[in-house]
């Protein structure tokens, strides 16, 4: 019942009407930015909605406004070029970006974004995808294969430090594993410098060989988990080959930068008006 379900849902967000004319207006909207790229943060995709999940429709319903509203999807790889000032974009460039590697991702947001010829690139927890070890299902290294060669891509959310741990004995004080060293109950301390910085590197250099062997990913991006992170620990991924860095900081992107602003657009707060006015917004 619940694959008849999942079944039905996508269906409804995917035949969405879209008339000739409305696609036709949509290659002739005017720019209203350009040299300048929005990138969009997603999350999960479910039927029911909280905080960071929203359901297909509402995902089916964005999509469709972007096409309609003369926004030009591009590629995270086409993005990393123009922010490196090798490349131009298109005028109202938008990138479609998904974090912690969710299995709903290939099963709503892939056919709903086929539909309008969207890519997405998705920064994956390489430890969930490796284990499958959590609550909610997450893609594995053969659909994501599959996926890449249709034109998505995947990236780093870390291999294994997408947690919030203890920063003291007592656990009152918690913070991103990612940017903090963390309390050793073992040890019956906290984590050193020289520890904390050896645990970020060995995640980082790891995370990126799983890229490689799986994905055979020749370009290195990251998205860091709650938008978090020090001086040392993007460091640590730079030493690692990444080379463009993921925010949860609102804005437009301007090449020249490797840190990426990206607005939340995962979020069951957002009606389709207020979609379109975050893009007015910040474009």
């Amino acid at each position: 019942m619940k694959v008849i379900a999942a079944l039905l849902v996508i269906a409804i967000a995917i035949t969405w009407p879209v008339s000739q004319y409305e696609l036709n207006a949509a290659v002739n909207k005017p720019a209203h930015y350009k040299n300048k790229v929005i990138v969009l943060m997603y999350h999960h995709i479910d039927g029911k909605e909280s905080e960071a999940t929203i359901s297909p429709s509402r995902f089916g319903t964005q999509m469709k406004l972007l096409k309609e509203n003369g926004y030009n999807v591009i590629s995270v790889e086409q993005f990393l070029d123009f922010m490196q000032k090798k490349a131009k974009v298109p005028d109202n460039a938008v990138v479609i970006t998904f974090d912690d590697g969710y299995e709903s991702f290939d099963q709503y947001a892939v056919p709903i974004m086929k539909k309008y010829h969207f890519v997405a690139t998705h920064f994956i927890i390489g430890s969930s995808s490796d284990k499958q070890n959590v609550q909610t299902k997450h893609l594995n290294w053969d659909t994501m294969r599959k996926l890449k060669a249709e034109g998505f891509s995947f990236y780093s959310h870390t291999y294994n430090q997408h947690d919030y741990a203890p920063l003291d004995k007592k656990g009152r004080k918690t913070g991103p594993k990612l940017s903090n060293p963390i309390y050793l109950k073992d040890k019956g301390r906290a984590e050193t410098q020289k520890e904390y910085l050896a645990r970020v590197e060995a995640d980082a250099q790891l995370m990126e060989k799983r890229l490689k062997t799986e994905l055979n990913n020749t370009y290195q991006m990251i998205a860091f988990p709650y938008g978090v992170f020090n001086r040392a620990a993007k460091q640590l991924e730079k030493n690692a080959g990444v080379t463009l860095f993921f925010t949860t900081q609102p804005g437009i992107n301007k090449p020249g930068s490797d840190e990426v602003f990206r607005l939340n657009a995962g979020t069951p707060a957002l009606t389709g008006s207020k979609f379109l006015g975050m893009m007015k917004k910040y474009g």
